[in-house]
């Protein structure tokens, strides 16, 4: 078994002369075997990851200078109209200079395809001077794969190849940072993809595609391969990512919900913060479970999962005369089946990837397939499809109820929602002979649907590690998003998908986190002085809890807060965060909550952490008796309302001028909670007289008497309005009962 050793490097015994040397003893004094490394950490962690038997596992473990022995595991992935959607088109050119292109995003993932012309370097300047990485050479993959736009490329197997034996597929996976997936390609262009025209899928979401961040550089470390992606592997590619000079790093996978010193990536992120790197990552998609979140540190952007106004809409007109709306990217208008009618046949109720249809029952029908969970539907509709089925309509379940995920089923596909394929499924279990016609309307490209909603998949809230910070902190684009494509693959990722197309259409909160890490990255250039903690304030002070609506082309605010898709009603932060990202807000928000690396050490012994555990964490000793009574400086308030009660509980917060103009003032306003719970803050007023000026307040939250318990949820939010002027910092208070 594999397994990575964390070391104080610090203890390492004087008669060693190198860090290596001493790992290598603790490797030959635990076996009379011959194991070799497979990393050497020393930068952002110190220590190894090697393959152990149990014995050399305890024996080293105990080992003078050994922190913590951490079991190698595995990661999964989480897995155009959106920056025009999010306002990006608009901004002022101003804000879009050339200094953008100094911005660097690491994208841990399944590498990327150089050729995509996402990735071309068409008016870029040179690479920035703090660059120090290179692009590795492999199957597939040499130097003159990259250029200004893709600067750095590497690839990290040695901790998979231990855990598994060998690459599953080595000719088709590509040793080297070549794509074999598409998921990485995809992710990449969505944060920092160059534009092209005449860019769709097959003539779905046709236009002009480019990156949130299309002046930014792009730096791969292809960590993925067909198993999964391995912790070893994630750590050393975050060591050479940090070494190399990226300022921002964008992952979209899943960690474990363990306690931060038994959390690797918890740890790694960390340092990554401490050397002024922002880290965005995917919330998940286990939704709609409570507390299903994962990458739950504060010290990470967690990013859920949102709609666009953009629609595919496709119709199934049934034999009775019932018209059924759903979506589609795989039914084109010109296609032979929408012209007559077709046998239905109900495939039932589906939650496994063992298939058992008779050839004689789907051949030349259109099969009805309720899934349940996360099966794998691509597959479905391969197996559909080698049976001789001419179409299939599919619902998702209650991971997306209303039918809004269309995804590139290698069989023409319509995907509805539960009330449709009940409808669907009675007409055909009534009628001796169901037939039905289907027909798609193209790309409604804008307006098509008020949005965002937040996607019944995007895991949420509350925070099971640590229930007072909110999580996910935003949410952004993520369902139905057109990025770049591997030419190694099918859009499917099914065997007898023989497209290649420039451009893919895919779903998932692994979409979300690259808009964030782009949007960050613009921030980035406009201030290249913020740190992280600045970066994510920004971004959550200035997002939207409400739907736009649409007037004449003219995007409005509505009164209505986003909804949840799984509920149809009222989203709520544990759903959303903070709320929906606005880029152009997000660029200048007058004021920010600031955060620094002792911030985060003094957090950790407020909840509890040894030393040694904090050691762990940090790589540094911690004296908690000299903590004091200071909170965490969250952009969020969040609290379990046993602790409130009649006496109440006092939150204190601090607040960074980052307006040029320098003097601005402040008044606080509180939404909701009223009748509920008052909320007092001290004081009222804020009035800063230069920037960077940092001034703090109180928020008192006590519980109104005589009032009964009539939810579990009681949300609101302290909204500081710039008086006279345009700035409006929202930090969003949610109070939750444990007892539900």
């Amino acid at each position: 078994m594999t397994f990575v050793a964390l070391v104080d490097p610090l203890c390492k015994p004087s008669p060693f002369f190198s860090h290596h040397h001493w790992y290598s003893s603790l490797l030959t004094s635990s076996s009379s075997t011959t194991t070799s490394f497979i990393h050497i950490y020393n930068t952002l962690i110190h220590g190894f990851s090697a393959s152990l038997t149990p014995y050399q596992a305890k024996h080293i473990n105990s080992s003078h200078g050994v922190l913590s022995l951490f079991p190698d595991s595995i990661f999964h992935l989480h897995t155009t109209r959106s920056p025009s959607f999010l306002g990006l088109n608009n901004l002022k050119l101003k804000l879009l200079n050339s200094s953008g292109s100094n911005v660097i995003i690491g994208f841990m993932d399944t590498g990327i395809w150089p050729e995509h012309p996402s990735f071309a370097d068409d008016g870029l300047e040179p690479i920035p001077a703090h660059w120090r990485g290179k692009c590795e050479t492999g199957f597939g993959f040499n130097h003159s794969n990259c250029n200004k736009k893709l600067i750095g490329a590497r690839f990290f197997s040695g901790g998979y190849r231990a855990f598994f034996g060998h690459l599953d597929h080595p000719a088709s996976e590509f040793r080297s940072p070549r794509d074999h997936d598409g998921h990485g390609t995809h992710v990449s262009s969505i944060a920092a993809g160059a534009p092209v025209t005449g860019s769709s899928f097959y003539g779905f979401a046709g236009g002009l595609a480019q990156g949130m961040a299309p002046n930014a550089r792009i730096a791969v470390y292809k960590v993925c391969w067909v198993s999964g992606c391995l912790l070893s592997d994630i750590c050393a590619a975050f060591e050479k990512a940090i070494l190399d000079g990226v300022n921002i790093i964008s992952i979209s996978l899943g960690s474990s919900r363990l306690p931060f010193h038994l959390d690797l990536l918890s740890i790694v992120s960390l340092r990554a913060f401490s050397g002024g790197i922002f880290v965005a990552s995917s919330a998940g998609n286990e939704g709609p479970s409570w507390a299903s979140i994962t990458n739950a540190p504060p010290w990470i952007t967690t990013v859920g999962a949102g709609t666009i106004d953009r629609d595919f809409p496709a119709k199934l007109l049934l034999g009775n005369g019932i018209s059924i709306t759903g979506i589609s990217i795989t039914l084109t208008r010109e296609s032979k089946l929408t012209r007559g009618f077709h046998r239905l046949y109900f495939g039932g109720e589906i939650s496994s990837s063992k298939f058992s249809f008779s050839r004689q029952l789907v051949k030349g029908n259109i099969v009805l397939c309720l899934t349940t969970g996360h099966m794998p539907r691509m597959l479905l509709g391969a197996s559909l499809l080698s049976l001789g089925a001419v179409a299939m309509v599919i619902c998702h379940g209650s991971i997306d109820p209303n039918g809004m995920i269309s995804e590139p089923h290698v069989i023409p596909t319509i995907t509805v929602g539960i009330l449709e394929a009940k409808l669907i499924e009675d007409y055909i279990l009534s009628s001796d002979r169901p037939v039905a016609n289907i027909s798609s309307q193209g790309t409604v490209e804008k307006y098509a649907k008020p949005a965002p909603v937040v996607a019944s998949f995007s895991s949420g809230g509350p925070n099971s590690a640590v229930p007072g910070i909110l999580k996910p902190d935003v949410i952004a684009p993520s369902v139905n998003i057109l990025g770049a494509w591997t030419d190694a693959i099918g859009p499917s990722s099914v065997a007898l998908d023989n497209r290649r197309p420039q451009f893919n259409i895919m779903s998932g909160t692994s979409m979300a986190c690259p808009h964030v890490s782009g949007v960050a990255a613009i921030i980035k250039s406009v201030h290249p002085d913020w740190g992280p903690s600045e970066i994510k304030s920004a971004l959550m002070t200035t997002s939207n809890t409400h739907k736009l609506y649409y007037y004449r082309n003219v995007s409005l605010s509505s009164s209505s807060l986003i909804l949840d898709e799984s509920t149809g009603k009222a989203a709520n932060p544990f759903d959303f965060g903070a709320g929906h990202i606005h880029p152009e807000r997000a660029l200048d928000p007058g004021l920010v909550f600031d955060l620094g690396y002792q911030d985060y050490i003094d957090f950790l012994c407020q909840l509890n952490y040894t030393k040694n555990e904090i050691h762990i964490i940090s790589g540094k000793h911690a004296n908690c008796s000299n903590i004091g009574k200071g909170q965490l400086n969250y952009p969020a308030i969040v609290i379990a309302a046993e602790k409130v009660g009649h006496k109440g509980v006092n939150f204190y917060r601090r607040l960074k001028n980052v307006n040029e103009a320098g003097s601005r003032k402040y008044k606080a306003k509180v939404v909701g909670l009223a009748g509920f719970y008052k909320i007092v803050v001290i004081p009222k007023k804020l009035e800063f007289s230069k920037i960077d000026e940092k001034l703090s307040f109180k928020i008192a939250i006590r519980k109104e008497k005589g009032v009964a318990k009539r939810t579990s949820l009681w949300v609101g939010a302290l909204i500081w309005h710039e008086i006279g002027g345009k700035h409006r910092v929202r930090c969003p208070i949610v109070i939750f009962s444990r007892q539900g």
